[in-house]
Protein backbone atom coordinates (compact mmCIF):
# COMPACT_ATOMS: atom_id res chain seq x y z
CA UNK A 1 0.00 0.00 0.00
CA UNK A 2 0.97 3.18 -1.11
CA UNK A 3 0.80 6.88 0.43
CA UNK A 4 0.40 10.39 -1.63
CA UNK A 5 1.14 13.21 1.19
CA UNK A 6 0.04 16.11 -0.65
CA UNK A 7 1.52 19.51 0.21
CA UNK A 8 -0.02 22.58 -0.58
CA UNK A 9 2.46 25.97 -0.33
CA UNK A 10 1.69 29.26 -1.10
CA UNK A 11 4.80 32.11 -1.86
CA UNK A 12 7.26 32.30 0.58
CA UNK A 13 5.65 29.40 2.06
CA UNK A 14 7.88 27.36 -0.45
CA UNK A 15 10.87 27.39 1.37
CA UNK A 16 9.41 25.78 4.00
CA UNK A 17 9.32 22.33 2.44
CA UNK A 18 12.00 20.94 3.63
CA UNK A 19 10.72 20.81 6.88
CA UNK A 20 7.84 18.95 5.56
CA UNK A 21 9.73 16.32 4.12
CA UNK A 22 10.92 12.87 6.10
CA UNK A 23 13.51 10.09 4.62
CA UNK A 24 12.63 8.75 2.06
CA UNK A 25 10.92 5.59 1.95
CA UNK A 26 9.33 2.94 -0.50
CA UNK A 27 5.68 3.57 -1.17
CA UNK A 28 5.65 7.22 0.18
CA UNK A 29 5.82 9.79 -2.28
CA UNK A 30 4.96 13.73 -1.58
CA UNK A 31 3.05 15.98 -4.10
CA UNK A 32 3.87 19.81 -4.15
CA UNK A 33 1.23 21.99 -4.99
CA UNK A 34 2.44 24.87 -5.19
CA UNK A 35 0.44 28.56 -5.75
CA UNK A 36 2.23 31.95 -5.97
CA UNK A 37 0.93 35.37 -7.01
CA UNK A 38 4.66 36.42 -8.59
CA UNK A 39 7.06 34.88 -10.90
CA UNK A 40 10.23 36.44 -8.83
CA UNK A 41 8.49 33.74 -6.22
CA UNK A 42 10.04 30.43 -8.13
CA UNK A 43 13.08 31.76 -7.76
CA UNK A 44 12.62 30.65 -3.94
CA UNK A 45 11.67 26.77 -4.38
CA UNK A 46 14.55 24.73 -2.45
CA UNK A 47 16.71 22.22 -4.25
CA UNK A 48 15.47 19.46 -1.63
CA UNK A 49 12.41 19.86 -4.06
CA UNK A 50 14.42 18.99 -7.47
CA UNK A 51 17.46 16.53 -5.84
CA UNK A 52 14.83 14.29 -4.46
CA UNK A 53 12.90 11.26 -6.79
CA UNK A 54 10.00 10.87 -4.26
CA UNK A 55 9.03 14.58 -4.79
CA UNK A 56 6.85 16.15 -7.76
CA UNK A 57 5.84 19.82 -7.54
CA UNK A 58 3.29 21.25 -9.89
CA UNK A 59 3.36 25.17 -9.74
CA UNK A 60 0.33 26.83 -10.25
CA UNK A 61 0.05 30.87 -10.77
CA UNK A 62 -3.07 32.17 -8.39
CA UNK A 63 -4.37 31.64 -4.95
CA UNK A 64 -6.76 30.06 -2.91
CA UNK A 65 -6.36 27.20 -0.20
CA UNK A 66 -9.17 24.96 -1.46
CA UNK A 67 -8.44 24.98 -5.14
CA UNK A 68 -4.99 24.18 -4.27
CA UNK A 69 -6.26 20.80 -2.31
CA UNK A 70 -8.35 19.99 -5.36
CA UNK A 71 -5.04 20.47 -7.85
CA UNK A 72 -2.93 18.32 -5.47
CA UNK A 73 -5.89 15.53 -5.40
CA UNK A 74 -5.96 15.33 -9.23
CA UNK A 75 -2.61 14.86 -9.14
CA UNK A 76 -2.47 11.50 -6.83
CA UNK A 77 -1.97 8.26 -7.51
CA UNK A 78 -1.11 6.50 -4.39
CA UNK A 79 -3.36 4.35 -2.28
CA UNK A 80 -3.83 6.28 0.12
CA UNK A 81 -3.93 10.76 0.10
CA UNK A 82 -2.40 12.32 3.09
CA UNK A 83 -2.43 16.19 3.57
CA UNK A 84 0.03 18.52 4.86
CA UNK A 85 1.00 22.39 4.50
CA UNK A 86 3.92 23.82 4.17
CA UNK A 87 4.21 24.60 8.12
CA UNK A 88 3.34 20.79 8.79
CA UNK A 89 5.58 18.14 10.48
CA UNK A 90 4.91 14.87 9.91
CA UNK A 91 5.59 12.34 12.78
CA UNK A 92 7.87 9.72 12.30
CA UNK A 93 5.71 6.79 13.49
CA UNK A 94 2.62 8.17 11.17
CA UNK A 95 3.16 6.69 7.99
CA UNK A 96 3.43 2.58 10.07
CA UNK A 97 0.53 3.56 11.83
CA UNK A 98 -1.55 4.81 9.00
CA UNK A 99 -0.76 1.86 6.66
CA UNK A 100 -1.77 0.16 9.54
CA UNK A 101 -5.08 0.99 10.32
CA UNK A 102 -5.74 0.79 6.64
CA UNK A 103 -4.55 -2.64 5.61
CA UNK A 104 -6.66 -3.82 8.68
CA UNK A 105 -9.74 -2.02 7.63
CA UNK A 106 -10.10 -2.68 4.21
CA UNK A 107 -13.92 -0.87 4.35
CA UNK A 108 -12.72 2.50 5.80
CA UNK A 109 -12.69 5.20 3.31
CA UNK A 110 -11.95 8.14 5.82
CA UNK A 111 -9.71 8.69 8.68
CA UNK A 112 -9.40 11.45 11.00
CA UNK A 113 -6.38 12.03 13.65
CA UNK A 114 -5.37 14.84 15.31
CA UNK A 115 -2.67 17.01 15.26
CA UNK A 116 -0.49 18.78 18.07
CA UNK A 117 1.43 22.00 18.08
CA UNK A 118 5.31 22.43 17.90
CA UNK A 119 5.32 22.63 21.80
CA UNK A 120 3.71 19.23 22.18
CA UNK A 121 0.39 20.58 22.99
CA UNK A 122 -2.87 18.69 21.78
CA UNK A 123 -4.13 21.26 19.14
CA UNK A 124 -7.90 20.96 19.67
CA UNK A 125 -9.67 19.24 22.56
CA UNK A 126 -9.99 15.90 20.96
CA UNK A 127 -12.34 13.10 21.90
CA UNK A 128 -10.22 10.09 23.96
CA UNK A 129 -11.76 7.35 22.00
CA UNK A 130 -11.94 5.70 18.93
CA UNK A 131 -15.61 6.29 17.45
CA UNK A 132 -17.00 6.33 13.79
CA UNK A 133 -17.57 9.47 12.00
CA UNK A 134 -21.68 10.04 10.97
CA UNK A 135 -22.48 13.14 11.61
CA UNK A 136 -19.83 16.69 12.03
CA UNK A 137 -18.31 16.83 15.83
CA UNK A 138 -20.17 18.97 18.02
CA UNK A 139 -16.96 19.79 19.87
CA UNK A 140 -13.79 20.30 17.40
CA UNK A 141 -14.01 20.94 13.63
CA UNK A 142 -11.99 18.79 11.84
CA UNK A 143 -8.84 20.40 9.92
CA UNK A 144 -7.90 18.79 6.55
CA UNK A 145 -3.62 17.85 8.31
CA UNK A 146 -5.65 15.28 10.11
CA UNK A 147 -7.65 13.45 7.26
CA UNK A 148 -5.85 10.41 5.93
CA UNK A 149 -8.39 9.17 2.77
CA UNK A 150 -8.13 6.10 0.24
CA UNK A 151 -7.95 7.73 -2.97
CA UNK A 152 -10.40 5.51 -5.21
CA UNK A 153 -13.01 6.99 -2.71
CA UNK A 154 -12.60 10.58 -2.98
CA UNK A 155 -10.98 11.50 -6.19
CA UNK A 156 -13.15 12.63 -8.71
CA UNK A 157 -16.08 12.66 -6.46
CA UNK A 158 -15.38 15.05 -3.29
CA UNK A 159 -13.97 18.04 -3.77
CA UNK A 160 -12.88 21.38 -1.56
CA UNK A 161 -15.11 24.04 -2.27
CA UNK A 162 -13.14 26.45 -3.93
CA UNK A 163 -15.52 29.69 -2.06
CA UNK A 164 -14.33 28.83 1.16
CA UNK A 165 -11.27 28.86 2.90
CA UNK A 166 -7.46 30.83 2.82
CA UNK A 167 -6.87 32.92 0.09
CA UNK A 168 -10.82 33.87 -0.92
CA UNK A 169 -11.99 36.95 0.04
CA UNK A 170 -15.35 36.96 1.20
CA UNK A 171 -15.28 33.25 3.13
CA UNK A 172 -11.99 32.49 4.69
CA UNK A 173 -12.09 29.53 6.20
CA UNK A 174 -15.16 26.49 6.35
CA UNK A 175 -13.95 24.47 3.35
CA UNK A 176 -12.91 21.21 5.38
CA UNK A 177 -16.66 21.51 7.10
CA UNK A 178 -18.08 21.58 3.39
CA UNK A 179 -15.80 18.88 2.34
CA UNK A 180 -17.02 16.64 5.23
CA UNK A 181 -20.41 17.15 4.66
CA UNK A 182 -20.10 16.29 1.09
CA UNK A 183 -18.70 12.41 2.37
CA UNK A 184 -20.95 12.11 4.79
CA UNK A 185 -23.94 12.79 2.02
CA UNK A 186 -22.17 9.89 -0.40
CA UNK A 187 -22.43 7.61 2.71
CA UNK A 188 -18.61 7.45 3.08
CA UNK A 189 -17.31 4.98 6.06
CA UNK A 190 -15.01 7.32 8.39
CA UNK A 191 -13.70 6.65 11.69
CA UNK A 192 -11.90 8.66 14.33
CA UNK A 193 -8.26 7.49 16.04
CA UNK A 194 -7.23 9.51 18.47
CA UNK A 195 -3.30 9.53 17.11
CA UNK A 196 -1.37 12.23 16.48
CA UNK A 197 0.03 12.33 13.22
CA UNK A 198 1.01 15.68 12.55
CA UNK A 199 2.65 18.97 14.07
CA UNK A 200 1.75 22.50 13.10
CA UNK A 201 2.30 26.10 13.73
CA UNK A 202 -1.32 26.95 12.49
CA UNK A 203 -3.68 29.45 14.40
CA UNK A 204 -7.48 28.16 14.06
CA UNK A 205 -8.94 30.55 11.89
CA UNK A 206 -12.31 29.60 12.80
CA UNK A 207 -11.34 30.41 16.41
CA UNK A 208 -12.06 34.02 15.71
CA UNK A 209 -15.82 33.79 14.84
CA UNK A 210 -16.39 36.73 17.55
CA UNK A 211 -14.20 39.07 15.67
CA UNK A 212 -13.66 38.21 12.45
CA UNK A 213 -15.88 38.91 9.57
CA UNK A 214 -14.94 36.39 7.18
CA UNK A 215 -14.98 33.37 9.60
CA UNK A 216 -18.84 35.10 10.62
CA UNK A 217 -19.75 34.85 6.71
CA UNK A 218 -18.23 31.71 6.03
CA UNK A 219 -20.75 30.12 9.22
CA UNK A 220 -23.50 31.79 7.88
CA UNK A 221 -22.50 30.10 4.47
CA UNK A 222 -22.19 26.49 6.24
CA UNK A 223 -24.83 26.89 8.25
CA UNK A 224 -27.06 27.61 4.86
CA UNK A 225 -24.83 24.55 2.58
CA UNK A 226 -26.08 22.38 5.48
CA UNK A 227 -29.83 23.59 7.02
CA UNK A 228 -30.92 25.12 3.83
CA UNK A 229 -33.45 28.11 5.03
CA UNK A 230 -33.49 27.09 8.44
CA UNK A 231 -29.89 28.77 8.39
CA UNK A 232 -31.98 32.03 9.10
CA UNK A 233 -33.07 31.00 11.96
CA UNK A 234 -29.94 29.23 13.47
CA UNK A 235 -27.93 32.19 13.16
CA UNK A 236 -30.26 34.41 14.47
CA UNK A 237 -30.41 32.96 17.28
CA UNK A 238 -26.08 32.23 17.53
CA UNK A 239 -25.88 35.89 17.21
CA UNK A 240 -28.17 36.83 19.72
CA UNK A 241 -26.90 34.22 22.50
CA UNK A 242 -23.11 35.43 21.66
CA UNK A 243 -23.99 39.29 22.04
CA UNK A 244 -26.00 38.04 25.41
CA UNK A 245 -23.03 36.72 26.38
CA UNK A 246 -20.77 39.35 25.55
CA UNK A 247 -19.12 37.85 22.64
CA UNK A 248 -19.63 40.16 20.60
CA UNK A 249 -21.89 42.99 19.38
CA UNK A 250 -25.27 41.39 17.70
CA UNK A 251 -26.04 43.70 14.54
CA UNK A 252 -22.29 43.12 13.30
CA UNK A 253 -22.74 39.08 13.81
CA UNK A 254 -26.13 38.94 12.30
CA UNK A 255 -25.11 41.15 9.50
CA UNK A 256 -22.17 39.33 8.50
CA UNK A 257 -23.50 35.72 8.62
CA UNK A 258 -26.84 36.52 6.45
CA UNK A 259 -24.08 38.11 3.97
CA UNK A 260 -22.99 34.49 4.07
CA UNK A 261 -26.06 32.87 3.67
CA UNK A 262 -26.93 35.16 1.01
CA UNK A 263 -23.54 34.59 -0.67
CA UNK A 264 -24.47 30.49 -0.84
CA UNK A 265 -27.91 31.09 -2.46
CA UNK A 266 -26.31 33.22 -5.32
CA UNK A 267 -23.60 31.16 -6.01
CA UNK A 268 -22.67 27.45 -7.00
CA UNK A 269 -20.20 25.52 -6.03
Amino acid sequence: MTIDILICSFNKGIVRIDDVLLPPREGIHYIVSYQYTDERYIDLIPDCIKERTDVVLYKYKGQGLAANRNLAIERATSDLLMFADDDTRIRPDTFDKVLDIFENRPELDVAFFTAGTYTGKPLKDYPTEELDVTEAPRNHSISTIEIVCRRRSIQGKIRFDERFGLGTKFLTCGEEEIWLENALRAKLNMRYFPIRTVETSTMLKKSLIYVDAGVQRSRGAYTYYVKGRKAWWICFRFALKSAREGYCHFWPMWRHLSEGIRYMRRTKG
